[in-house]
């Protein structure tokens, strides 16, 4: 659908790029809002059966958590060519390393990245939008940002500023949730001042947010160059301690069910104020 706005909408200016992200949102939430409250009008028990449909067909945590043992299991394993291909699936673009530690960093980022992008971004969301309109609205977002920057012609970059920005404010307050949540179910100390003192230097600042947070909570190193098809791409360093390697990934894979399970008490707790 973002690809299709882009196509009939795009003019390659800023303008044109607003009215179609505008369009866009209409177009998916608005059907949306009223499939929510025709549920809601039927019974509490539809709207609470959308609410669970919706909740599986958008979080993605359990593939994340799937991906991230597999890669595991193959570098325990020493079966790197294996796990360098599982990560190249994962992330839908080709991995050139051929070490298990960079394997395993990059895995370890790529985990971290799809929890926030595809868990606690949409349950933040969730909380804040009635229904299901916040799963919606986020990976919405998410997907038009990254196809109208990506799929665009080059010389129609323009058309995808908008969309860039709106995901940028969209993103912001949940970008930092996860990385508090992160620092509470891992190293406190170490995550806050990975937080403060790299994330700005990472490609994307905001996303290092999320990556030098978990990076610290974890306490292992992050970023770093990495060998890929026999150059050296350098990266600034994320975390604290020794380099991910694959023991590393079990331990981040427990403490992303641990910042779960954290979302699930703040679930709770707003389910309680809601119902006194």
């Amino acid at each position: 659908m973002c690809l299709s706005a882009a196509k009939r909408l795009s003019a390659g200016d800023r303008n044109s790029g607003i009215v179609a992200w505008f369009a866009l949102m209409v177009a998916v939430l608005v059907p949306a809002a009223l499939v929510t409250a025709l549920a809601a009008a039927i019974h509490p028990f539809a709207l609470w059966l959308l609410d669970i449909a919706t909740l599986y067909a958008t979080l993605r945590f359990l593939r994340t958590a799937g991906e991230l043992g597999a890669i595991e299991k193959l570098l325990r394993e020493g079966e790197v060519a294996a796990a360098a291909s599982r990560l190249a699936q994962w992330r839908a673009e080709p991995v050139a390393v051929d070490d298990a530690s960079s394997v395993a960093r990059l895995a370890a980022e790529q985990a971290l990245r799809e929890a926030h992008q595809g868990a606690f971004a949409p349950l933040f969301w969730y909380l804040v939008l009635p229904g299901p309109l916040g799963l919606v609205l986020y990976p919405l977002a998410l997907r038009a940002a990254q196809a109208w920057e990506q799929v665009v012609d080059p010389d129609e970059r323009d058309f995808g500023w908008f969309a860039g920005r709106a995901f940028h404010a969209i993103d912001w307050i949940p970008q930092r949730l996860t990385a508090f949540a992160f620092a509470v179910v891992g190293d406190f100390e170490d995550a806050i001042f990975c937080w403060r003192s790299q994330a700005a230097a990472w490609g994307h600042p905001e996303e290092g947010i999320v990556l030098a947070s978990g990076a610290g909570a974890l306490g292992v190193r992050l970023g770093d160059p990495i060998s890929a098809s026999g150059a050296l791409v350098a990266r600034p360093t994320l975390g604290v301690g020794e380099g991910a390697r694959e023991d590393a990934l079990a331990s981040l894979e427990a403490m992303l069910w641990r910042a779960l399970a954290l979302w699930l008490i703040v679930f709770l707790l707003q389910a309680a104020l809601h119902f006194r």
